[in-house]
């Protein structure tokens, strides 16, 4: 499902990174204000923050990959399976507009081709 890869990675992924970046706005803020060892502990806080979101980020991407590789490896049974359980595990109206948006540019693109 590729435009679940654009933006900021999906519905979902968008919420959590924005509060991320939103803990690391707030922790900025107090670092402005503070002073000594407070500071310091703050602008550690918000380096652990930055690494951990990358590193989450990068474990994402990496397992999107390994998805994409094995569905591209898999006969067509076993992809309307998994895509199936895929709808299914959708929690929210909104993700379930996404994949239904995704499977109409999908079905598009297969008749242009056809």
């Amino acid at each position: 499902m590729e435009s679940s890869q654009s933006g900021s990675g999906g519905t979902e992924g968008g919420g959590v990174m924005d509060n991320v970046q939103k803990a690391i706005d707030d922790l900025r803020t107090a670092g402005e204000k503070a002073t000594g060892d407070v500071r310091s502990n703050i602008d550690a806080a918000v380096a652990r923050l930055r690494d951990a979101s990358s590193e989450a980020s990068k474990q994402a991407t990496d397992q999107v990959s390994s998805w994409r590789s094995t569905l591209e490896e898999a006969t067509e049974d076993v992809r309307k399976e998994l895509a199936k359980l895929a709808v299914r595990a959708q929690g929210s109206v909104e993700s379930l507009d996404e994949v239904a948006q995704e499977v109409d540019e999908r079905r598009k693109s297969l008749s242009e081709e056809g």
